[in-house]
């Protein structure tokens, strides 16, 4: 058994309550049972090159290789559900029908799953209005879909909601059919 006599931490606590004496001595004695005792330097002094960048660089990139693989991976997993990722809304609505619900949750229960991923809802909305109405509009389609998703613990902050109003429309027609395509919200995932 070794018995190891620290006594460069007691010179050094020693010193830190003196009268501020140079340390001199750097040995520690080691006593083995049965065997000589010897005095071994404590303070070996470090000859090696040490670069951060050489153990940060390829662990970084390794693990932002991985971490995007793995979002990819999930999300590749999630659209291969048929799970949708536009909830289209009523003229001038903005109400969440079960349907709709139903995706939301599918949604949530995805960015639970992945807490790596964020979500980017963007709202949009018809032609008819004015471009500051469908704005207003579009944002309040998004924020009905971010509150759903806000019932489930730690998501909130990871949902950005931006409207664009009439701005993208899907379909270029000015009917009821194209009309429809553009009340939407569409989930977008980084």
């Amino acid at each position: 058994m070794k018995n190891i006599v620290l006594l460069p931490f007691v010179i050094i606590l020693s010193a830190c309550t003196g009268t501020g004496d140079v340390l001199e001595s750097s040995t520690v004695v080691i006593e083995e049972k049965g065997v000589e005792s010897k005095a071994v330097d404590a303070i070996v002094r470090d000859e090696s090159n040490f670069n951060w960048s050489d153990l940060t660089k390829p662990f970084t990139q390794a693990n932002n290789t991985t971490q995007t693989s793995v979002k990819a991976q999930a999300l590749a997993e999630l659209k291969a559900s048929d799970t949708n990722f536009t909830l289209y809304f009523s003229y001038d609505g903005t109400d969440i029908g079960d349907k709709a619900t139903q995706e939301i949750i599918k949604h949530a229960n995805f960015m639970r799953d992945n807490p790596a991923v964020t979500l980017r809802l963007e709202g949009h909305a018809d032609e008819r209005g004015t471009r500051e109405y469908n704005l207003a509009l579009g944002e309040n389609r998004a924020l009905s879909v971010k509150e759903v998703l806000s019932l489930y613990e730690g998501l909130e902050d990871r949902i950005k909601v931006v409207s664009f109003g009439e701005e993208n429309p899907m379909a270029r027609a000015h009917d009821e059919s194209g009309w429809g395509k553009n009340r939407r919200v569409e989930f977008i995932y980084k």
